[in-house]
C-alpha cells in the first residue's frame, strides 16, 4: 500500500498528469483492492480518455468485481486498438477469452485462445492440423490449466480414431504430470505418448511445431466442454477412481485432506497477488482444521511446496501426510484413500476434478472466471463442490458454508455417486 500513498501523493501534487493515478490504480489492483483502483482508473480516464493502460486496467477491475460484461466490452474495445501481435494485445486477448469463459460463451473463448499463436506467429502451418500424422501437444500456463484442459484430449482421440489415424500424437508435459497422464490416459482406446518436456519443470514458450492444450480445443473448433465419463473424471485409473472403503466411517471419523495455500507466492507481483488472495490466512486454517475435528474428521495434510510449513508452524501435527507428494500421480493415490479433499483454487482442486473425486473448493469472492459467478457447483468439473466468500475478504463467511454442510448425512449424499 506504500506505493499506492506515493502516487496518490504525486498525483495530487500533479492533478493534471494521469500517468500518476494509473500507477496508483496499478498498486491498488496488486493489492486486491479492485474497487479502489477502478475509482482511480476512472479518474486517469477522465483526464487522458486515450490512455489504454487505464482502460486495461478498468476491464481487470470489472473482472474482478464479477461484471463479467462491462469487461467483455472493454476488452473487444480494446482488441481494435491495441497492436495484435503486441505483447499488450496478447495479453488481452488473453483476459479476454477468460471473460468469455466466465460468462460461458466456450466457443468465442476457445477460438480467442488459438488466435494468440496465428496472432503471434502468423497463420496456422499444415501440421497444426488434428489429423496430422504427427501431431505434437504441450502444456503452457500452470499445472491447474494444464489439468483441466487435459479434457481435450479425448475429442481429440475420437475424431483420430474415426479417421482412423492410431497413434502420431505426442504430448510433452512437465515432469510431476508425466505419470499421472500416462496411467491417466491410458484408458482410451488411441492415447498419447506422454513424455516430459525438455525444459524441464520450468514453463517455456510452445514450440512453433506444437500445439497448447490450451489451444486445442480452438483448433477442434469446439463450442461447448465435451462429454466426459459418468463419474465425472476423464483422467481414470482403477487406482484413483473407485470409491474409497468406509474405514473413516467405521471408526466414527471421516478422512479429510486439506490443501489451504495456492500457486508460485513471490514469483512476481501477479503471482504473489494471486497467492495471497486464494490462499487461506493462518487464522482461517487454523479454525478450519480444529472445527472439523470437533466434527469427527481426521485431518491429512495434503500441501506440497515450500507452504507447507505453515501447518507445522501452526502446531497442526500430527496430520498424516502418507508416503509423500512427490508428484500428481502420487497425489491422486493419496486422495483415493480419502472421503473428502478440501483446497483453495489451486492444481490440487483441478487434479480432484479431473480424476473424479470429492472435492470442497474454497474461493474468495473475485474467483477466477473459470469457476463462474455465483452457484455452488462447475461446469467443468461436477465432483466439485464450491463455496464462495460472501464478500470480498470474507473467508469466514465461506467457512462458514462448508462448515454448514459436514455433517455425516449430508456429506455421506455429497459424495454420493
Amino acid at each position: 500500500m506504500s506505493a499506492a500513498a506515493h502516487y496518490a501523493a504525486l498525483a495530487e501534487l500533479h492533478p493534471l498528469d494521469h500517468r500518476y493515478l494509473v500507477n496508483q490504480g496499478n498498486a491498488l489492483w496488486l493489492a486486491d483492492l479492485p474497487a479502489a483502483a477502478h475509482e482511480v482508473y476512472l479518474h486517469a480516464s477522465a483526464l487522458d480518455p486515450d490512455c489504454l493502460v487505464a482502460r486495461r486496467g478498468l476491464a481487470s477491475c470489472l473482472r474482478d468485481l464479477n461484471r463479467f460484461e462491462e469487461a467483455l466490452t472493454l476488452h473487444q474495445q480494446l482488441e481494435g486498438l491495441l497492436e495484435h501481435s503486441s505483447p499488450d494485445g496478447l495479453a488481452n486477448l488473453w483476459a479476454q477469452s477468460q471473460v468469455l469463459i466466465g460468462l460461458e460463451r466456450y466457443g468465442e473463448a476457445f477460438q480467442r485462445m488459438l488466435w494468440r499463436r496465428s496472432w503471434e506467429t502468423g497463420p496456422l502451418e499444415p501440421s497444426w492440423d488434428p489429423l496430422a500424422k504427427r501431431l505434437t501437444l504441450t502444456t503452457e500456463q500452470g499445472f491447474g490449466d494444464s489439468l483441466q484442459f487435459a479434457r481435450f484430449l479425448l475429442p481429440l482421440q475420437q475424431r483420430r480414431l474415426a479417421a482412423d489415424r492410431l497413434g502420431g500424437v505426442q504430448l510433452l508435459v512437465e515432469p510431476a504430470l508425466v505419470d499421472l497422464l500416462r496411467e491417466g490416459l491410458s484408458w482410451l482406446v488411441n492415447p498419447p505418448e506422454v513424455l516430459p518436456s525438455a525444459n524441464g519443470s520450468e514453463l517455456a514458450r510452445v514450440p512453433t511445431n506444437a500445439l497448447s492444450l490450451l489451444e486445442l480445443p480452438g483448433a477442434l473448433g469446439l463450442e461447448q466442454l465435451p462429454e466426459i465419463r459418468a463419474d465425472g473424471s476423464y483422467l481414470y485409473s482403477p487406482r484413483w477412481n473407485s470409491r474409497p472403503p468406509d474405514l473413516g466411517a467405521a471408526r466414527g471419523l471421516l478422512r479429510v485432506g486439506v490443501v489451504s495455500a495456492a500457486g508460485r507466492p513471490a514469483a512476481d507481483p501477479f503471482c504473489q497477488r494471486e497467492f495471497d488472495k486464494r490462499s487461506l490466512p493462518m487464522a482461517i486454517l487454523w479454525r478450519l482444521v480444529y472445527e472439523l475435528r470437533a466434527r469427527g474428521a481426521q485431518i491429512h495434510d495434503l500441501q506440497y511446496g515450500p507452504e507447507a510449513t505453515r501447518h507445522r508452524a501452526l502446531g497442526l501435527d500430527p496430520m498424516p501426510s502418507g508416503p509423500g507428494l512427490t508428484g500428481f500421480a502420487a497425489a491422486a493415490r493419496q486422495a483415493a484413500g480419502l472421503d473428502l479433499v478440501i483446497s483453495v483454487d489451486t492444481a490440487m482442486a483441478h487434479l480432484m476434478g479431473a480424476i473424479g473425486r470429492s472435492c470442497w473448493v474454497l474461493l474468495p469472492w473475485s474467483a477466477d472466471p473459470r469457476w463462474l459467478r455465483r452457484g455452488d457447483g462447475c461446469p467443468w468439473y461436477p465432483r466439485l463442490r464450491l463455496f464462495r466468500q460472501p464478500r470480498p475478504g470474507d473467508w469466514h463467511g465461506a467457512l462458514d458454508q462448508l462448515l454448514g454442510c459436514f455433517t455425516p448425512i449430508r456429506f455421506a449424499q455429497d459424495r454420493s455417486p
